[in-house]
Formats: structure tokens, C-alpha cells, sequence
């Protein structure tokens, strides 16, 4: 009769009727188990910045257990039930769009919220696998990763769905093929200013965790963008331009980041450019003489003509119809200080639109009532806002509401 022999622990063998299959002291890592909670953002607000990651298997492995499903429970609330994903690692987030990379599968939390001034327990069940673990109270800012499949745990900073030297038998996370694709997007190109106008990228990292730039260039195109100790923070944006000096003079303010870089010189009529980390391509745009008229620049992601440098808001599909919302949108940020840059909205209609500042209990602070077709920025005062966190800028017009979550820093 034929027998196989499972073992997850290190230092045991996997045997096949007496032939070892695996060799010893080698991990078969077939159960799947927790090994990262993000539990406190503080750049961005809890429900955009946390989450719980999975390890399905490791990257080399060749022995993967595949039940027919995964099931996650978090103490005494409903528990959630998966379909058991393919790839490496299992992020449980609250917006899939966090979710990015190779080998990477998403899942949704739901109405769970990671505590944030307490410990928490977890469970895990696949198959015959369970794992349980009590999460120490996490640290602002800091994720906690597991040491391999003990109950200990260390304080560092986050890493979704990226291998740690913690829970990783001989994995470097530096080379790991199974790493997702970096989160940078480019999200404004303006290759044909007016003169003397430089040209310039924007920069966006779309992702829930730093970026340094020590990793990152254009692709055939100078070289990186920044030393080891330079990063680009979550929903944070950047320019990157060959004349940062008289860039500077043109946006006419102090709050968006410039870096110098040899950007060369880009192709009024027909050209490309593209981010690369290491010889990987992250993202690639390309326009013609049709894409827009020059001397504006333009959003990659909407096709159209765009001058807003260093701000976000939600990027609109030219593929989406334009009928769901009577409005488009833009935020300076999502995250804000008390005396810092202030808060800024841009708002495009054809009808008026009220915008609304509400606090984190949603009552409203502030409001005020846009023209129609003003298109233009307008500034969101903070300092009716009576404590810091988080808080809510509100924009409606008739039926039509959209409510944007902002964090307030001291």
C-alpha cells in the first residue's frame, strides 16, 4: 500500500513508499500560514493601507498542497471563505487594486478592521492545514512578520506580498522572481512644453508600501532616481525632470517633490518612455502627434490633456463611460498637516457642485457650493476640522455623491 509521508517542519524528510522525495533538513512548505499583519497605516487611512498577508506556498517549491478552499477568521467575527488561490502569497486587503505582482492573489476583508491598539488572534484553515496565531499590538506605521512558523514576531517595515528574510527558508528578497511589479505608475507626461519650459514625468506610487528609488530609472534612459536612503511614499507623487530649478519657477509652488535625472530629450510627435527596476519593465507609456495637442501635457491614463503637477485623485478610464458621475475630480493629496500645503479639490462639471468637508463621524465642518463649469482648484479648509485623523471631503450634485476619505496629521 502506498503511503506518503507530509511533514512541514524543518529537519524531517518526505518519503514515497522509502524513496525521499525531499531531502532532509529541507522545508516542504505545504500548509499555508500567516506571516505579515499591516494593521496601522499612518499615511493613508486604515482601510486603504492595511492588510493581512498568506504564504500559499514558497517560491521553489515543488510539493504544493491545493485544497478546495481556504477559510480566515478573525476572533469572534464571521468567518470568510475563499476559493483556494493560485500563486505564492494571499494579500486580504479592502481594495483589490492594492493588489499587484506575479504569484500574488488578492482577497477581500471585508468589514474587518486589523486592530490598532490591542493584540488579536487569527485563524487559518485549508484542508487538513490549520494555522492560529495572536498578533501583538502593532506599531504605527510598521507591519509585523513572523520568524518562520513560530510564535514570534518582528516589528519592520511593510512588505505585501513581497518574501521576507523572516519567514523564508533561504529566499532573498532582493532577487526573488515571485516579487510582485512595483506599484509605480506614470501618470502625466508633458513632452512638448512651451519654451523654456523643461520637459517632465509625474510619478505615482499606487501601492501600500515605500518605493525606493535607488531601484528604479527610465529605461535607456540615465541612471537611477535616488540614493538608498530616498523613497517614494504610499499615494505620494513626484516630477522628475532634467532642470528641476527652472521646473520649479513654472509650477509657481513649494509642495511637489522634484528630482534631477538625465531624462534626455522627449519626442514632440511619436515617442515613449517607460519606468524600468533593474531590466524589468513596470510601466510604459507612448503617444503620437494625435495624442494631444501640443504644448500641453497629458494623463496616460484618460488620453487627455492634464496640467496638475504632484496631485492625484481617482484616474478615469477613457474606457468608462463618462454618464456615471455628472463630475470629475481631483485631491492635492489624501494626506494633510495643520499648517502644511493646504488642502486642494478640482472639481469639472457642467452643473454646480457642493463640496463638503465632514469629520470622522461624517457631520459636516465646511461647505461650499462650486460654480458649474469652473474648472478650476479650490482650497478645502482644514482648520474648521476640530481634531486630527481621519476625515471625509464630500462632492455632490443631485443624486450624485462622492465621498473621499483624507487623513488629518498633526
Amino acid at each position: 500500500m502506498l503511503k506518503i509521508v507530509l511533514e512541514r517542519y524543518l529537519g524531517y524528510c518526505l518519503y514515497f513508499v522509502g524513496i525521499v522525495l525531499a531531502e532532509c533538513g529541507t522545508p516542504a512548505y505545504a500548509c499555508p500560514q500567516f506571516v505579515e499583519f499591516y494593521s496601522d497605516p499612518v499615511d493613508v487611512p486604515d482601510q486603504q493601507g492595511e492588510f493581512v498577508e498568506i504564504r500559499l506556498s514558497a517560491p521553489s517549491e515543488d510539493i504544493v498542497y491545493r485544497p478546495e478552499s481556504l477559510l480566515v477568521k478573525f476572533e469572534g467575527k464571521e468567518p470568510f471563505r475563499l476559493e483556494f488561490p493560485q500563486g505564492n502569497r494571499l494579500l486580504l486587503v479592502h481594495d483589490s487594486a492594492s493588489c499587484s505582482g506575479t504569484g500574488v492573489a488578492c482577497g477581500l476583508l471585508g468589514s474587518v478592521s486589523l486592530p490598532n491598539s490591542r493584540e488579536s488572534s487569527w485563524l487559518l484553515e485549508a484542508g487538513s492545514c490549520r494555522d492560529s496565531v495572536v498578533v501583538p499590538k502593532p506599531k504605527p506605521g510598521k507591519s509585523l512578520q513572523r520568524v518562520k512558523e513560530t510564535d514570534e514576531w518582528v516589528v519592520s517595515e511593510p512588505t505585501p506580498g513581497v518574501p521576507d528574510e523572516y519567514n523564508e527558508y533561504g529566499v532573498d528578497p532582493e532577487s526573488d522572481s515571485s516579487a510582485p511589479i512595483a506599484p509605480l505608475r506614470i501618470t502625466e507626461v508633458h513632452h512638448c512644453p512651451a519654451e523654456p519650459e523643461p520637459e517632465w514625468v509625474e510619478i505615482y506610487n499606487a501601492g501600500v508600501a515605500p518605493q525606493p528609488l535607488s531601484k528604479f530609472h527610465f529605461c535607456g534612459r540615465g541612471g537611477v532616481w535616488g540614493s538608498l536612503r530616498d523613497s517614494l511614499a504610499p499615494y505620494e507623487s513626484f516630477l522628475l525632470s532634467r532642470d528641476t530649478f527652472m521646473l520649479r519657477e513654472f509650477i509657481g509652488f513649494r509642495d511637489v517633490r522634484l528630482v534631477q535625472v538625465a531624462l534626455g530629450y522627449l519626442n514632440n510627435t511619436a515617442g515613449s518612455i517607460a519606468i524600468c527596476a533593474d531590466e524589468t519593465v513596470v510601466d510604459s507609456v507612448s503617444w503620437d502627434k494625435n495624442t494631444v495637442k501640443c504644448p500641453s501635457g497629458f494623463n496616460p491614463q484618460t488620453l487627455r490633456s492634464e496640467n496638475t503637477p504632484g496631485f492625484q485623485g481617482v484616474a478615469k478610464s477613457s474606457k468608462e463611460p463618462s454618464s456615471d458621475f455628472p463630475f470629475e475630480w481631483k485631491l492635492s493629496s489624501r494626506v494633510v498637516r495643520r499648517g502644511g500645503a493646504p488642502l486642494r479639490v478640482y472639481v469639472e462639471s457642467d452643473a454646480s457642485v457642493q463640496v463638503r468637508l465632514l469629520d470622522s463621524s461624517g457631520r459636516s465642518e465646511w461647505g461650499r457650493l462650486l460654480p458649474a463649469r469652473s474648472n478650476a482648484w479650490w482650497v478645502i479648509p482644514l482648520d474648521s476640522l476640530p481634531k486630527v485623523g481621519v476625515a471625509y471631503v464630500e462632492l455632490s450634485v443631485g443624486k450624485f455623491e462622492k465621498r473621499i476619505g483624507i487623513l488629518l496629521r498633526p
